[in-house]
C-alpha cells in the first residue's frame, strides 16, 4: 500500500484535477423507503435537528446538508426540520414517458410549492429497475431548475460495463444528454453524484479512492471542455457508493469530491455527524 501522503502526490500528477467548487461541500441523505411511518419520520427530524444543533459553526458554514424523504413526507419533514436543512425529493413526474401530469405523478410544481429545494434525478434504481432513459432525465433536469430548484444528478456505470473498459464512455453519454439543455447561470445548482453500481449496496466492493477521484477529475474536465470552465467551478461533484463514517475521510480529502450522497449512513445521526465533521474538516 502507498503511503496516503504518497498517493494523493500520485493522484494529482496523474489525473486532471480542480479545486473544487467555491460554493459550500454538499451532502444529500437519501431516505428511499426506509421510514414507513409518520412516528419514524417525525423521530428522525428530532434527531436530526439535534445533531445540527450540537456542530460548530464552521462545521455548518461549510457544508449543506440535504435530506431526501419520500414524496408523501416532504412536507412534514419541511416543517419539523431546522430550516438550515435543505430538502430534496427523491425524484419528479413519471418513470415513463414525457406527460408531466399523468395520473399519480408529482409535478416540480408540486415539489415546490412544500419547500423541495432539491431534486435527485438518475439515481440507479430509477435507471435500472424503472427504465428511465437519459433524455426523460434530461427532460425532469430542465424543469427542476426551471420552477427554482436544485438538481442532484446521479450517474453511474453496471459492473459488465466497467468490466468492458466502458465506464467513462457510459458516464459521458449520461452525463452530456442530461446536461444538454442546462443553462449557463444554473451550474451552482447542479450536483453531479457518481454512483458506481457495481460498488453499492450490502457486500459490495467499494471503489477505491484513486478510482472515484480519476472519475470525477474525468468528469469534471468533460464539463470544462463541453460547457466551459465556469460551469466546472460552479458544478460540485460529489460521490455515492457505500459512503459510511468509516470510510469518509478517504474520500473527502480528494480534491475533486465535493462531498456525498449517502444512504443507510445517513439515517444515523451519529454517523452523518461524524460524515458532516469529516468533510468540513477539508475547508
Amino acid at each position: 500500500m502507498l503511503p496516503r501522503i504518497l498517493l494523493q502526490l500520485v493522484i494529482s500528477l496523474t489525473f486532471v484535477t480542480w479545486t473544487g467548487s467555491a460554493t459550500k461541500l454538499f451532502i444529500a441523505a437519501n431516505w428511499k423507503c426506509s421510514l414507513e411511518t409518520i412516528n419514524d419520520v417525525e423521530k428522525q427530524c428530532q434527531d436530526l435537528n439535534k445533531m445540527w444543533s450540537s456542530l460548530d459553526d464552521a462545521d455548518k458554514n461549510a457544508i449543506e446538508l440535504c435530506v431526501n424523504p419520500p414524496f408523501v413526507y416532504i412536507d412534514r419533514v419541511r416543517q419539523k426540520l431546522n430550516n438550515e436543512i435543505s430538502i430534496g425529493s427523491q425524484n419528479a413526474l413519471d418513470a415513463r414517458g414525457p406527460d408531466q401530469k399523468n395520473t399519480g405523478a408529482t409535478t416540480m410544481s408540486m415539489l415546490r410549492s412544500v419547500g423541495t429545494e432539491w431534486v435527485l434525478l438518475g439515481h440507479s434504481d430509477r435507471r435500472n429497475n424503472l427504465g428511465e432513459t437519459d433524455k426523460l432525465i434530461a427532460t425532469k433536469v430542465r424543469a427542476a431548475l426551471d420552477e427554482g430548484m436544485g438538481v442532484t444528478l446521479t450517474i453511474g456505470e453496471l459492473k459488465w460495463q466497467r468490466n468492458m473498459f466502458l465506464a467513462l464512455v457510459t458516464l459521458r453519454k449520461q452525463l452530456g444528454i442530461a446536461i444538454a439543455d442546462v443553462p449557463k447561470d444554473k451550474w451552482e445548482h447542479i450536483v453531479i453524484a457518481y454512483e458506481p453500481v457495481w460498488a453499492v449496496g450490502e457486500g459490495a466492493t467499494p471503489c477505491s479512492p484513486r478510482e472515484a477521484q480519476r472519475i470525477n477529475a474525468a468528469l469534471r474536465k468533460f464539463i470544462n471542455d463541453k460547457v466551459g470552465p465556469e460551469a466546472a467551478r460552479a458544478c460540485r461533484f460529489t460521490y455515492t457508493g457505500s459512503v459510511n463514517d468509516v470510510n469518509a475521510a478517504e474520500y473527502a480529502s480528494l480534491p475533486d469530491v465535493d462531498g456525498f450522497v449517502v444512504g443507510r449512513a445517513g439515517l444515523d445521526p451519529i454517523k452523518l455527524k461524524s460524515i458532516i465533521k469529516t468533510l468540513a474538516s477539508r475547508r
